[in-house]
């Protein structure tokens, strides 16, 4: 093969050169001009003709080589073979979807359906809209239709949304597509996915500034609670490094976690009825409060966020107030109940028969002095409680008799407001241990702001509702509801609502918060529902007892019961 284009080209050289030989020598025949010259002049033109006859040459044989079929078809097949591997790179590495001149959707490469989530039958023949966030006021589908169909290209970032409903980032380019007669026949759009750099991007963002910040904070999966991230405050408090986190879950962050009592801690707020939770719970490295709340990202998934706050030297604080005032309160309890005793004795009459302007003034003292006397008592219930001196004897019990007994318990009181107590019927036996004269002591101070805030006439619904794990206690009013700005208070001491006048009512302000602590020794949460103009509901939440437990207890039960009729 090497050989014979050897003698082509030897071939080839000798014609060209015995051609440019000839023409120079008819040129210097016929020309006298240059047959007048000498030898140099006809050198020269010998050297021009020679590369005039090569020039010829090559433009022939290129010209050949082009209107030749073979040559032809292979440099279309080089041509082909070069789109399709600019197609193949763009299908692997991008998402690729080609649509009609009406928009629908005719094709989409794999990357489109790994990207988006919808399958090839579920998407052909769909509008794109089904893909664009109605949020996204810079990259609406009907606007960007409206410039492609008329023979533009778009380009420009979108938030689409996939079929499970996240969302996803993309840079796009839509080009419209035309036959030879210059008719719009298809357009194709080209997708790269931003969305993992973005959140990437926007975590690296958050956590850089959220690294030094005094509170702990810790980020974690709202279904699996696998810690995403934790800052410097938190790790040092849980005694992790930066690596630790990979594989840690918030049941990790507690040496006894209660699983049941944090997903009661979190229900308010994964079940959509309230923004923020708050929760006060002691930590192996002391008390700490936690304020939980969603976030969004980029990428559209949600996540938790927890604020960890270390409150040892505000409970410190709180306490050596408590102390103070439970002090005083001991001195005061006793002169207090002399007082009471003696005003009861003159209110009877016992010292005789009194005018009615003195027999008001008693009446008011006495009312007074009544309140004083609850003061005091919510206190020195209140240091008890803080000091671990107040005592718990949890049993076995059925909340629908603690519902009865605290509506006769406070039937009385009812009557004074003109409320009455209604209590829901319930078949199944809503079993939990726990110490029942604390609940009543709960149920009282629930009832009695029920009662406090409701119209006369009105009922105060008193119900039981299973909540999966737990039982729920509600006591549920229809007042005039808690306004929002009371809401993060409402359980702090010495804190009364702000109601109208029609329902202004005397108390101790310290009800709610022992409450709350007594629920809290329990190992249950308390919480409230309230709509302005309609009512509120408050309930606390306790553990259910399964069967088996349940049986175990009443054994139990039985054999302290026989051993004390022994001794």
């Amino acid at each position: 093969m090497k050989r014979i284009r050897k003698i082509s080209l030897l071939a080839l050289v000798v014609s060209n050169t015995a051609v440019a030989l000839g023409l120079t020598m008819l040129l210097h025949t016929w020309v006298p001009s240059i047959t007048e010259a000498g030898p140099e002049r006809f050198t020269l033109l010998f050297i021009m003709t020679s590369a005039l006859v090569a020039l010829i040459t090559v433009i022939s044989i290129a010209y050949a080589k082009i209107t030749d079929p073979k040559a032809a078809s292979a440099m279309s097949a080089a041509f082909d073979e070069a789109i399709g591997l600019r197609d193949q790179a763009l299908s692997e590495h991008t998402i690729v979807s080609v649509a009609h001149t009406d928009g629908r959707i005719k094709e989409i490469n794999q990357n489109f359906v790994k990207t988006f989530g919808y399958e090839f039958d579920e998407i052909v023949g769909q509008l794109p809209d089904i893909l664009y966030d109605e949020d996204d006021e810079n990259a609406k589908f009907y606007d960007i239709w409206a410039i492609v169909s008329k023979g533009g290209d778009w380009q420009g970032e979108q938030r689409l949304k996939a079929k499970n409903g996240n969302t996803v980032i993309v840079q796009t380019t839509i080009i419209p597509r035309f036959d030879k007669a210059g008719v719009h026949v298809d357009s194709i759009s080209v997708r790269t996915d931003l969305t993992k750099a973005r959140a990437e991007a926007a975590s690296d963002g958050r956590n850089a500034v959220i690294e030094g910040l005094p509170d702990g904070v810790i980020v974690y999966d709202p279904d699996t609670f696998e810690i995403i991230y934790a800052n410097k405050n938190c790790r040092k408090r849980l005694g992790w490094a930066q690596g630790d986190l990979e594989g840690k879950k918030m049941s990790d962050t507690f040496t006894k976690f209660d699983h049941g009592l944090f997903e009661r801690y979190l229900a308010p707020l994964l079940n959509g009825e309230a923004k923020e939770v708050t929760i006060e719970v002691m930590h192996d490295q002391g008390p700490v409060e936690i304020l939980t709340h969603f976030d969004t990202g980029p990428h559209g998934k949600p996540s938790l966020i927890s604020v960890i706050r270390d409150i040892t030297e505000r409970k410190q604080a709180e306490s050596l107030k408590l102390n103070s005032v439970s002090m005083v309160s001991h001195e005061l309890r006793t002169p207090l109940t002399s007082i009471k005793g003696a005003l009861r004795l003159i209110e009877s009459g016992a010292v005789g028969e009194l005018s009615p302007d003195i027999s008001r003034m008693i009446s008011v003292a006495h009312r007074n002095s009544d309140r004083l006397l609850e003061i005091v008592n919510d206190i020195l219930a209140l240091e008890k409680i803080d000091s671990g001196e107040m005592s718990f004897v949890n049993k076995q019990m059925d909340l629908r008799d603690l519902l009865q007994e605290a509506a006769e318990a406070n039937a009385g009181y009812g009557e004074q407001f003109g409320v009455e107590y209604a209590v829901a019927a319930m078949d199944t036996p809503a079993l939990v241990r726990a110490d029942q004269s604390r609940l009543i002591q709960v149920m009282s101070n629930l009832m009695s702001n029920a009662a406090k805030f409701s119209p006369a006439g009105a009922k105060v619904d008193l119900y039981i509702e299973d909540r999966a794990d737990a039982w729920r206690v509600c006591v549920a009013d229809h007042g005039p509801g808690i306004p929002e700005s009371a809401h993060k208070t409402l359980f702090d001491s010495f804190f009364q609502v702000e109601g109208t006048s029609e329902h202004s009512r005397p108390g101790t302000g310290l009800g709610l918060t022992i409450s709350k602590k007594i629920i809290q020794r329990h190992g249950g949460t308390i919480a409230f529902d309230t709509q302005l103009g309609k009512g509120t509901i408050f309930y606390f939440e306790l553990t259910k007892l399964d069967a088996g437990e349940a049986d175990m207890l009443i054994e139990a039960e039985g054999l302290e019961a026989r051993d004390a009729a022994v001794a």
